[in-house]
Order: structure tokens, then sequence, then C-alpha cells
């Protein structure tokens, strides 16, 4: 017989105790090493360590580092060309030709340390400007009209570059290379005075971007800064340019890959995982699992009083909340619909966690953004409901999209005994 429940859970009952998450030290440690992995300044800290144990490494491995870095860099330049990342690809070619600028013999002709010292200034100096200068702009395509234009920026930097070193003007070099600042953050460091000052702009304004737009690529980028100003400093050892740069490659690559990633499986708005994730993880279940499915009480309603960037601001607070759900796994369905998959639990074992994500949606008060356009209740807090509906396969030779249907039953059953409850 089917049932509807719209019992409330108390916070101190044996329920919320068994489902609520409790966080522990060792919790918590986990979750800072994990940061520190998978952050670019993470990578960077790792990068450095391992860098200052390259002697203990076989010469044969260290060797190889020059080709191997060229080699991740070349993949990464064929990888973006093949996403269409026009920002990654720009950064990985520049960080190609400079590396490549920075090991290219030199002519006889030429006094080879000034060459030298002279192709390491001009990169140190431009580098990090345009590093800065490509993040800053939204991906516009590589053979676009606006992505030749960069191919002609790029050359002209080279051939700028080119004609220095082939000017063979010492005081030039020396003007660039000259101390611009009465203190020095970094009295060691070979990299001057000016290029110091490219990189520490660009470093601030990259954080500064970054805090207005927060998305993983600035940041990514500004750990490729990192490396790429690890690699200049340490530039008396001949392999820290290719192995910085390496490491720069491997985070723009990393970071191409995880964005691909997320626009194939997570959902935009709420950033839960897509409809297509929920039909890869259905393919996974065994014989026992329930299946819930989660609609926003009025929604219709909602968009049609508020306008549809009130309803896109719920619909970022349910996926919130949802995404701190423990118990099961959430996905955004489509429109206002949520889904909720519990591999491995009955219907009366999903019941208990479903009635305290029902509860943890109604305690989220809405609030309005304050917006001229909106001129109704713009600063009124509002409460957000959802209706649940729940079925499982009770260990029958039954398809998850079957459980589906039966899970849209309950959803309807649950929205005729008033909303806001979870019916099975």
């Amino acid at each position: 017989m089917p049932r509807t429940y719209k019992k409330r859970v108390s916070k101190n009952s044996t329920i919320n105790k068994a489902i609520l998450p409790q966080i522990n030290s060792s919790a918590v440690a986990t979750k800072i090493l994990s940061a520190i992995r998978t952050t670019p300044l993470g990578i960077i800290l790792i990068a450095g360590i391992a860098f200052f144990h390259l002697d203990d490494l076989p010469g044969s491995f260290i060797s190889a580092i020059p080709t191997t870095s060229y080699m991740i860099l070349l993949f990464g330049i064929a990888i973006t060309s093949c996403f269409n990342r026009s920002r990654a690809f720009f950064i990985l070619l520049i960080l190609f030709l400079s590396q490549l600028g920075m090991s290219i013999p030199i002519p006889t002709h030429l006094d080879k340390t000034v060459a030298l010292h002279g192709i390491y200034l001009t990169v140190s100096l431009l580098l990090p400007l345009n590093l800065l200068f490509f993040a800053s702009w939204s991906e516009r395509g590589i053979l676009s009209s606006w992505g030749k234009r960069c191919f002609l920026f790029i050359f002209l930097q080279m051939v700028f570059v080119m004609g220095l070193v082939l000017s063979g003007d010492r005081e030039l070099f020396n003007e660039i290379s000259k101390k611009l600042f009465a203190f020095s953050f970094m009295p060691e460091t070979p990299i001057p005075d000016a290029a110091l000052a490219a990189f520490f702009l660009s470093g601030v304004l990259l954080l500064i971007k970054r805090r207005r737009n927060n998305t993983h690529f600035k940041i990514t980028i500004f750990g490729v800064l990192a490396a790429v100003a690890f690699a200049h400093h340490f530039n008396a050892a001949q392999i820290a340019i290719p192995f910085f740069y390496a490491v720069a490659g491997l985070m723009i690559i990393v970071s191409v890959i995880q964005d691909y990633y997320v626009k194939a499986y997570l959902d935009e708005l709420t950033g839960l995982p897509s409809r297509r994730s929920l039909n890869e993880d259905m393919l996974k279940l065994g014989s026992n699992y329930t299946i819930a499915m989660v609609d926003v009480d009025f929604f219709k309603k909602f968009n049609d009083t508020y306008g549809h960037d009130a309803g896109d601001d719920v619909l970022r607070l349910i996926g919130k909340v949802m995404k701190n759900f423990k118990g099961g796994k959430t996905f955004r369905y489509g429109g206002e619909e949520f889904t909720v998959l519990f591999p491995g639990k009955s219907l009366s074992e999903a019941i208990p966690y479903l009635e305290v994500l029902r509860e943890e949606i109604a305690k989220s008060k809405f609030v309005l953004r304050q917006d001229s356009k909106r001129k109704k209740n713009t600063n009124k807090k509002l409460s957000i409901t959802v209706s649940i509906g729940a079925a499982d396969s009770n260990h029958k030779e039954i398809s998850p999209d079957e459980v589906i249907k039966l899970a849209d039953k309950a959803l309807y059953r649950a929205k005729e005994n008033g909303r806001n409850c979870v019916s099975q």
C-alpha cells in the first residue's frame, strides 16, 4: 500500500544522529591533504620538493627531462587544439617557444653568454605578462580572427626578442637587469627587478580576477606563473627550465581535462552530477537499490512571479543543499527535478535519509537578490519546499528506468497529498 510521510524528523532523533555527518580531525586532515595534492600550488610544492631530489635519480632519467618537457607541451598543444581551448593553447605554445628559445644553439658570430643572458632576461619579463594576458580573455577560438591576431602577437614578440639578441647590445641588457627598487624580496634571485615586478603584478591581478570570477583555469594559471617563477629563479641549474615548464604544462592539461569532464558530467547551474552521469551510474546498480525523484514545489508559479533568474537561484540553493547530502548520490535530472540514487539500500532504509533532505531544504530560507528588475518582495525571505517520490527494485529483475517511473508515480502522490512530503 503506498505511503506518504510528512513526519518532522527531530535533529536530536536517532535517525539524524545516524545520518548527519560527524566531523572528526582525521577527516579534516584527509581533506586538507587532498586539497594540497589537487590544487596547483600543492602541485608546485610537491614539484619543488622533487626538484631538490633530482640528484638522487639516475643520470639517464635526468637527461630525458628536456625531451619529456617538449613532449608534454606538444601534447598539451594538440589536446587543447582538439578541444578548441584557445587560452590554454596559446599559453602552452608560449611555454614551448620560450623553452625552445632558451635552449636553441647560438650562432657562432655572437657572444654566447650575452645572447643567452639576453634571451633569459626578455623571456623572464614577457612571459608573466603573456600569462596574465591570455588568462584574462574568454574563449574566442584558435583559428578565429582573434586567434589569428594572437598568432601575430606571439610572432611579433619572437621577432622582438630575436632582434635584441642579434643586436648583442650589452647596455640594453644591463638596463633590463638593473636594480629598480631600493629593497629586494629575493636578493639571491637572477630574475631582474623588472621581471619580478611583472611576476608580482600578474599574480596579484590573477588572484583579483579569480575572486571576481571564480574559475579553476585562473587559479591553474596562477600555479603556472609560480612554476615559471621557480624555473627562472633556479635557472643556474640547466634542468630547472624544462622541469618546471613540464610541471606547468601538466597543470594546464589536467585543468583542460577537468573542464571537459565538468561540462560533460556536471550540471552547470547547480554543480551536481548531470543526467548523463545518472545514466552511467544506473548501469552499475545491482539488484538492490532505491531511486528517489525530487521536485521543487510550485516552481512554475515562482518563476512566473519572480522571474527566471530567481528560479535559477532557487535551483542553485537546492543544489548546494543536495551536495552536502549524505546517504545517497544526488543528480540534476532536468528542469526543477532532481534524482537521488541509493545503491544497496531498500526503500525503508532510504526513507529516513529523504526525510532529512526534505527538512534541510525547507530550513534553507531563500532570499531574493536585490535587483531593480525584481520589483516585488526584493528583500523577502521565502520558504522553498520539495516533494519526493521514491521506489526501490525490491530485488526484482526490474530496470532502473522502470524504478524511476515508479518513483515518478510516488512523486505525484506526494503532490496530491499537499506537497512538502515523501511518498512511496
